[in-house]
């Protein structure tokens, strides 16, 4: 059974005769005659009464017409709406918070000057959530920075960005010119969110330097991070994309990391990814070409 069993019921229950549902319906009469008995067939139900050359709904079939025509209308819907999604450019887009907040506005403004009429959908979450979105084509492409995991994933490097530890005014080590790695010992952190690439990837260098920092603020909102900064409730430690304005204005100094007579420097690569099965569609195609193009890498400058 199929929708054009429904639609030929239809048609015929409202035509009352054969002919003239194959009329409308641009199809033979024996088509429908033979549509109608595979119906019946199938179901196990009489929907029509055949009598001096003339056919009545029988009461089964008129209990099942409005279910019938209910079904055929959410198909020419369903098509109607299918038909024209694919002549829309839409795209749905992930990315993390540091990518999201710097990055991303201005290659989805690069996109729409190609294609102004395109549909843009952005989701900004934290890399690991990102990460499932993309792996479960909740979205189509996503750029992340730090560490991806799933092996259904193609993965392209379009940019690197460095950790920096930040410190402001209110703090004694914003007077620093420089610390060693053992002055963070017992220091006041304030962190991204579990999951945060940032947060993923400073405690893992960390841990393997045996030093324990105190967790004092954990938050997914940068502007919330560069509040308590400002308010001296710790250091952080943040994409140096993320701290440019307040690192021109003075309000925010990087202090650089020693250990062992050797500068410490966290750098991550920032990545473009989607599904291994995914098809491109043209738009997708507009927005990988706008992403490798943004900014290059730490090798070509």
């Amino acid at each position: 059974m199929n929708i054009r069993h429904l639609e030929i019921f239809t048609a015929v229950a409202e035509c009352k005769k054969m002919r003239m549902a194959a009329e409308q319906l641009h199809i033979t009469q024996p088509s429908v005659s033979q549509a109608i008995r595979e119906l019946e067939d199938y179901y196990h139900v009489k929907l029509f009464e055949r009598l001096s050359q003339r056919i009545y709904i029988t009461e089964a079939g008129k209990q099942l017409l409005p279910y019938a025509r209910h079904c055929v209308e959410s198909y020419l819907k369903f098509e109607e709406y299918a038909f024209d999604l694919s002549h829309k450019d839409m795209i749905r887009v992930g990315a993390s918070v540091s990518v999201g907040t710097i990055m991303l506005p201005e290659i989805v403004k690069r996109v729409r000057l190609e294609r102004p009429d395109a549909d843009i959908r952005v989701t900004v979450d934290n890399t690991t959530r990102i990460e499932e979105m993309t792996v479960n084509s909740e979205l189509d492409l996503a750029i992340v920075e730090g560490m991806v995991y799933h092996q259904e994933l193609t993965i392209r490097e379009i940019a690197e960005d460095e950790l920096v530890l930040v410190a402001a005014k209110p703090h004694p080590f914003y007077r620093k010119d420089q610390i060693e790695l053992k002055d963070l010992q017992g220091e006041a952190l304030i962190s991204r969110e579990l999951g945060s690439a940032e947060r993923n990837q400073f405690e893992y260098y960390l841990a393997e330097q045996g030093i324990k920092m105190v967790s004092q603020w954990s938050c997914s909102n940068t502007e919330t991070i560069k509040k308590a900064l400002r308010d001296g409730e710790g250091v952080a430690i943040l994409s140096r994309m993320l701290v440019e304005e307040e690192l021109a204005r003075g309000e925010f100094h990087i202090i650089p990391v020693r250990s062992q007579n050797e500068s410490v420097h966290i750098r991550r690569k920032i990545k473009l990814l989607y599904h291994n099965n995914k098809y491109f569609s043209p738009i997708m195609d507009v927005f990988v070409d706008k992403s490798l193009s943004f900014m290059p890498k730490e090798s070509d400058k």
